[in-house]
């Protein structure tokens, strides 16, 4: 009896545990329609209302910023701060090579 508790907790707490571990890492497989999915549905039906949602948000965001409330940054705008990252390296590394 003792030993059926200790398997049916581990199960248990491996049911629980690993999807967790998978969500926290960004790793679990979505079951449902990504956010993605529904916003590029959303903006080939409605392209001015939405370059104008997009456009007042992202000023809001900038102000919030602005004023010290943290609010994370969208996933576009993840990508356009690596991508200026990137040409930022790209250039000091050409200056480098180039003026050496």
């Amino acid at each position: 009896m003792k030993g059926m508790i200790k398997i049916t907790s581990a199960i248990i707490l491996i049911v629980v545990l690993v999807p967790g571990w998978l969500y926290a890492s960004g790793n679990l497989p979505s079951f449902s329609p990504r956010n993605e999915v529904v916003i590029r549905a959303i903006n080939s039906s409605l392209p001015e209302l939405a370059k104008i949602t997009y456009q007042k948000s992202h000023r809001v965001f900038d102000i919030l910023r602005n004023l010290g409330i943290k609010v994370p940054y969208t996933y576009n705008e993840q990508l356009l701060k690596i991508t200026s990252i990137k040409n930022q390296v790209i250039k000091i590394c050409n200056t480098i090579i180039l003026d050496q």
